[in-house]
């Protein structure tokens, strides 16, 4: 478990830095853990938390920090790695949010938005 946590705070955003902005908005959560990316057989650099808020619905968190720009190519990625976590667990994750600290693309916002997806700057 140790392990797990560690490669989760590689980025330097520790579990309280990534709710905090999160509840700055009015996301509360009831069960909210990282998500293991090895477990789908990604090797993306980037935190994935799956959460359970208020209302009983499933939400997910991608926690995105580099210093190159976000480009569309990696926002087709990230729904590519939502349906897989889908997959893994076996029901329809209703909240997707990205935690951003990063240049982002305004084609790449204009996507995830279009999707339903809230974009986060932190």
């Amino acid at each position: 478990m140790r392990s797990t946590i560690s490669n989760f705070t590689s980025s330097g955003m520790t579990m309280k830095s990534v709710l905090e902005p999160l509840q700055a908005r009015g996301y509360l959560f009831k069960r909210f853990e990282p998500f293991a990316l090895k477990t789908i057989g990604s090797r993306k650099r980037m935190e994935v938390y799956h959460g359970i808020d208020l209302k009983n619905r499933y939400v997910l968190v991608f926690v995105v920090d580099k210093k190159s720009r976000v480009l569309q190519k990696e926002v087709r990625e990230w729904f590519d790695l939502k349906s897989r976590i889908e997959n893994h667990y076996g029901y329809k994750i209703l909240q997707n949010i990205v935690l951003i600290r990063a240049p982002l693309c305004s084609k790449a916002k204009a996507l995830l938005e279009s999707e339903g997806w809230k974009v986060i700057a932190v």
